[in-house]
């Protein structure tokens, strides 16, 4: 073969690699349909928190979630709501910080909007990031992302805690560090 055509194979293979992943990366994501809320019947009080307990109280949550899992991350409150992973590029491990802004929905689970994502100093596109992140991050079932929309839906009132403790949010203002929920105690029926 005489390299004008070797030239012409490379250059097409070239042309259906680059296809190939642009339609990867521009392909629809699937629909996703939100859960509607559930009520136990029980004791309902009122709590009132702060970003610090919270933080510890979400983090607690998360290590037991997803133990045993090599991409670990982190969850913090502050002016947003920032979760922060590392991941392996050429060798080395680089950050990867997400920030939303919370949004308490009826019937008291949160949807994460507005998402800003950065990888170490690099602002990325927030959808494909957040397609990438619903196949491949260890998430809980009660999280779930629609990069459709840029946002993220936590089903705060399918999580049980303790003996089937069920919360629900009721305000979340993170500016002044006033956060309240609703603690339902579930009634034990004979």
């Amino acid at each position: 073969m005489n390299w004008k055509k070797l030239f012409w194979i490379l250059a097409i293979f070239d042309i259906a690699i680059v296809v190939l992943i642009c339609a990867w990366l521009f392909q629809p994501s699937k629909p996703v349909s939100m859960p509607s809320p559930k009520k136990i019947d029980g004791a309902s009080f009122t709590v009132y928190s702060n970003k610090e307990h919270l933080n510890m109280v979400i983090n607690d949550y998360i290590r037991k979630k997803t133990d045993g899992h090599p991409a670990q991350y982190r969850v913090w409150l502050d002016d947003r709501v920032y979760v922060a992973s590392e991941l392996p590029v050429f060798g080395r491990n680089v950050a990867l910080t997400v920030s939303f802004v919370p949004k308490v929905v009826k019937g008291g689970d949160i949807e994460l909007q507005h998402p800003e994502i950065l990888l170490d100093d690099w602002k990325l596109p927030v959808t494909y990031v957040l397609k990438y992140l619903s196949k491949h991050a260890p998430l809980p079932d009660e999280v779930i992302i629609d990069p459709s929309v840029n946002r993220v839906y936590v089903a705060l009132t399918d999580i049980r805690f303790g003996k089937g403790y069920q919360i629900a949010a009721k305000n979340i203002d993170l500016k002044r560090d006033k956060i309240v929920f609703t603690l339902t105690i579930p009634a034990q029926h004979p």
